[in-house]
């Protein structure tokens, strides 16, 4: 159960970085609806550009952290699958 929670945690953060490094203003603009829901008019604001590169940044280096994890986490499961054989396997007589 672990290692699905973790799989699906690491593809979300992939899925989502790679949204949020290619459309930043678009992610800007989700989480300012999201976290400006009781002001008046929270259209009217418009993030300055550091802003949208940091943002990119931050995006592009989930997707970067989500990428590696799933990466390990497949690499340690052929690992374990091919040791796994390797042990099973008969040894070879050289007589």
């Amino acid at each position: 159960m672990q290692k699905l929670c973790t799989r699906l945690m690491a593809a979300a953060s992939l899925v989502f970085g790679v949204a949020g490094a290619l459309f930043p203003r678009r992610a800007i603009d989700l989480s300012g609806r999201i976290a400006l829901a009781g002001y008046e008019n929270p259209e009217d604001l418009e993030p300055s550009e550091w802003y949208v590169s940091g943002c990119r940044a931050v995006s592009a280096l989930s997707a970067l952290a989500g990428a590696v994890l799933l990466a390990l986490e497949y690499g340690l499961d052929r690992g374990a699958e091919t040791s796994e054989a390797s042990d099973e396997a008969e040894p070879i007589d050289a007589a």
